[in-house]
């Protein structure tokens, strides 16, 4: 967690969350990563998935549900599933574990 708060307060240099946010904003990333990977220990190579994905959801944390707005000619949207930005990572490293034989979810028909 030490290392990911580290990179995280790299990447928003002027925050004004407390290291206890940014520590639930990445655990709670976490979780929604190991449940999508199906694993209980966030695999290293996701490391950097966690911390965009964390960069994005702190920056949205006052502008929750927001789908579409303008003004003048600026735009702002959100997109509704901030992991599914990763979805071919997620899905790719889950096709490798299977392949592997290192993932006890997978059912293979032979």
């Amino acid at each position: 967690m030490e290392e990911l708060l580290k990179r995280l307060k790299t990447r928003l240099p002027d925050t004004e969350l407390t290291d206890s946010q940014l520590e639930e904003y990445i655990q709670t990333m976490s979780d929604r990563l190991c449940l999508r990977l199906g694993v209980e220990i966030l695999p290293a190579l996701f490391s950097s998935v966690c911390v965009d994905a964390t960069v994005k959801m702190v920056r949205r944390t006052y502008y929750e549900g927001i789908s579409s707005e303008g003004v003048a000619s600026i735009s702002t949207s959100f997109v509704d599933n901030i992991l599914s930005e990763y979805a071919d990572e997620i899905g790719d490293w889950k096709a490798a574990q299977a392949d592997s034989g290192n993932s006890s979810k997978v059912v293979r028909f032979l």
